[in-house]
């Protein structure tokens, strides 16, 4: 299958980074290595502009005849190439395949920088089999750099199979070193061994793929080649391993495949009913279960010990602990943890269930009971991700209940051991608000500067810059200079000593401005020159797929994503560069970076919707990046649908059953989208007296959850109930919410200084 696909239709807008692309390309960077010409001759400018003027209109058919004069006419036998290359591309995208055919021969004739796509794409373009050869014999051996190396591979071969030359077919796909890391390859030496009558290596090329790449679309035609081929073979057919089934159940589980996975270790349990893995088989169908919803099953599963396997009875009473808590049954859950306890009370299992355990009761608003277990385990296991995590949660507990003496030890603990937590930002925000509570807000003003200098964007820095507007808002808090802040037992410590242990900042990754000339891809540079957009971004995914790269690839895929209005791919990719933007000041990124991780795309809709609701903008903004990234076609597992996620059975309520046609495909649409979640967002902020973090909450896992969460204890601020949000995702997105409100109100309200390139970000 072609990487490659017809482009866009239409015109990309001009912008700095394809001014710097044009440049490059007008000083010869497009010529580079084809061309006979000297260099002198290759950077003259007018042919090079008026090619890429033609390139950028023969989007429209009327202006081929325009680009074919030209391509007659140069001299130069590099922008003859490119003339011919983009006159036929666009006539294969338009499916004009003989025409296209043709000029692409023509242009691969020219021996110009851009070859390779030429010959492939007039392999596209062939009708005939045989021309597809002509094309594509030797390929790989002529341009084994290029990006489209295996697609051609695919399609000669594909070839040779059409034409009923199975062996040339095996022949050229065996000598690929690389061909079984590519399902779609190993496939296509199946069919030519079968086409072949070898059926014997069909079947073990068609089991490679069925075991070795069980989540690849390609897994499907294998496994039923294989039922035909075992009918076919009989006795002959060959043995599967008990090791290669094993490997395809787990890549399965790991896929989170799990009905497929189940079946495979079903099966697995049936043909080796005496064999010494079955113990972790049964533990593996337990979690398919589990993860299925089928949790019930997975206890019945799991009813019998292991015996002789210590290891994977403890891990089976763990897994029940998990199963029970899920199931609200805290009566069994508890049963089966003391059994655990008694037993095996050392094992890592006994430690993972007493997470589960003080899970369910802090779900529950229970954190008293919660500590009972929680305790335990951040005791036994300090240098564990659960460990930590229950140290927290034990701190947190304590402050819940009252307890400032023990929530203070247990704050300073944390920061003291676990310096690069996830949690230090909460426990430097809490523990501030113990010192005001105490009236040492000397203290707390030293605690929420460096909170709100470390880490910058966040919820916790929000919130400490919020404190700090109220205490120097009060004389009491006016006096003094912030000082470093101790422990809240008499004679306590200073936290120094904790403080100094938080890793500082990590710089922003070098060369984060449009690249120089010399580091951007040539071959990107020329079809994006000639809006070959498409081609362009397929070019680099390659690239960067096939072997990592620099950052310039990345940056220059972000960008054109970005150019092209893919939002949502330009996020994600922009966020590779910068995994940390929160921690950065906008003067320490480029402007461009900070529109790539926070598109303005739909404002003027947000801008509409978000007045006639009552609402922030930025705040809708900001939920819409947290929603869909700005994918206004994405669909969630639960059927979410559009830029904010919404359900067609929420946005068909109240309608009548004619008007309910069609809800669930308008939701794609984003105007229609931003309308409906709008007003529905204000539905929850009403019933939530206007509290935007129990209304964020309510939008994202429910308003029958947080009215439970809130009757099982009154908050005395947002910011406690958000770090009491017992479900981490939910937690995690308010936060994150809250945060690019911010963001987004600074970027496009404000007048933030941006890093300019040439300087250093500090």
């Amino acid at each position: 299958m072609s990487n490659g696909k017809p482009i866009r239709q239409g015109c990309r807008p001009a912008s700095g980074f394809n001014l710097l692309i044009a440049f490059c390309l007008i000083r010869g960077l497009m010529a580079a290595g084809a061309s006979p010409h000297p260099p002198s001759e290759r950077a003259k400018l007018g042919p090079a502009a008026n090619l890429q003027d033609l390139a950028r209109r023969a989007a429209r058919e009327s202006v081929w005849p325009s680009l074919r004069r030209y391509a007659v006419s140069t001299k130069d036998s590099e922008e003859r190439g490119l003339a011919y290359f983009a006159l036929g591309y666009r006539e294969y995208g338009a499916g004009e395949t003989s025409r296209a055919s043709a000029d692409l021969a023509r242009a691969a004739a020219t021996g110009f920088s851009l070859a390779d796509f030429a010959l492939y794409y007039r392999a596209e373009a062939a009708q005939e089999p045989a021309l597809v050869v002509e094309a594509l014999q030797g390929f790989s051996t002529r341009y084994p750099e290029s990006t489209l190396r295996y697609d051609a591979l695919a399609l000669l071969a594909q070839a040779f199979l059409q034409t009923s030359q199975p062996e040339r077919a095996i022949e050229v796909l065996t000598a690929e070193p690389k061909v079984q890391q590519r399902p779609g390859l190993v496939l296509l030496l199946a069919k030519a061994y079968g086409q072949a009558q070898r059926l014997p290596e069909a079947a073990k090329a068609f089991g490679d793929v069925y075991h070795a790449f069980p989540a690849a679309p390609e897994a499907a035609v294998a496994g039923a080649a294989l039922k035909r081929l075992k009918a076919q073979l009989g006795a002959g057919f060959p043995a599967v391993t008990e090791e290669v089934q094993v490997h395809r159940a787990a890549r399965l589980l790991s896929a989170s495949r799990y009905r497929e996975a189940l079946e495979e270790f079903n099966a697995l349990i049936d043909s080796y009913p005496s064999s010494p893995s079955g113990s972790a088989w049964r533990l593996a169908r337990a979690r398919c279960l589990i993860r299925m919803k089928r949790v019930q099953d997975a206890v019945d599963a799991l009813s019998g010990s292991f015996a002789g396997n210590p290891q994977a009875d403890a891990e089976r009473l763990a897994t029940l602990v998990e199963a029970y808590s899920r199931l609200d049954n805290s009566a069994s859950m508890l049963i089966v943890l003391d059994q655990l306890r008694n037993v095996y009370p050392q094992s890592e299992s006994y430690r993972s269930a007493l997470f589960w355990a003080g899970a369910l009761f802090a779900d529950k608003g229970d954190w008293a009971t919660a500590v009972r277990y929680y305790q335990p385990l951040a005791e036994a296991a300090p240098t564990t991700d659960l460990g930590r995590e229950a140290n927290w949660r034990v701190a947190w507990a304590n402050y819940l209940q009252g307890d400032t003496e023990k929530a203070g030890l247990g704050f300073a603990e944390h920061l003291r051991h676990y310096p690069d937590s996830p949690h230090v930002p909460a426990a430097l925000y809490w523990f501030g608000r113990l010192a005001e509570e105490r009236g040492a807000t000397s203290e707390a003003r030293a605690l929420y500067e460096l909170l709100a200098k470390r880490f910058v964007d966040g919820y916790y820095p929000l919130q400490a810059n919020r404190r700090l507007k109220s205490l120097n808002g009060d004389p009491a808090g006016r006096a003094g200079p912030a000082h470093a802040p101790t422990t809240p037992e008499a004679g306590g410590p200073p936290l120094a000593e904790a403080l100094e242990k938080i890793p500082p900042r990590e710089p922003p990754r070098a060369g984060l401005c449009a690249a120089t000339p010399g580091e951007i891809p040539r071959p990107f540079l020329t079809l994006t020159a000639l809006s070959l957009d498409d081609l362009a971004e397929q070019y680099l995914k390659t690239l960067l797929s096939n072997r990592p790269s620099g950052t310039e690839v990345l940056l220059a895929l972000t960008n054109l994503q970005a150019e092209q209005g893919e939002y949502s791919d330009a996020l994600f990719n922009a966020k590779r560069l910068v995994p940390n933007y929160f921690e950065y000041q906008s003067s320490e990124l480029p402007r461009e970076m900070w529109q790539w991780l926070y598109p303005r795309a739909f404002w003027s809709v947000v801008q509409r919707q978000a007045r006639l609701n009552r609402l922030d903008p930025y705040l809708v903004m900001a939920l819409i990046r947290q929603e869909s990234a700005f994918n206004p076609k994405a669909t969630s597992v639960a059927n979410a649908r559009g830029l904010m996620q919404v359900l067609p059975k929420t946005a068909a309520k109240g309608l009548s059953r004619r008007r309910r046609r069609g809800v669930g495909q308008r939701l794609y649409d984003p105007a229609y989208n931003i309308r409906l979640a709008c007003r529905y967002f204000r539905q929850m902020l009403d019933a939530f007296n206007g509290n935007v973090e129990q209304a964020l909450a309510a939008y994202n896992a429910g308003d029958f959850r947080v009215k439970d969460w809130l009757s099982q204890r009154s908050f005395r601020d947002p910011p406690e109930f958000v770090e009491s949000i017992p479900f981490r995702e939910t937690r995690l997105y308010v936060e994150t919410v809250m945060r690019d409100e911010v963001v987004y109100r600074r970027l496009l309200s404000g007048s933030p200084r941006f890093m300019k390139c040439g300087q250093s970000a500090n």
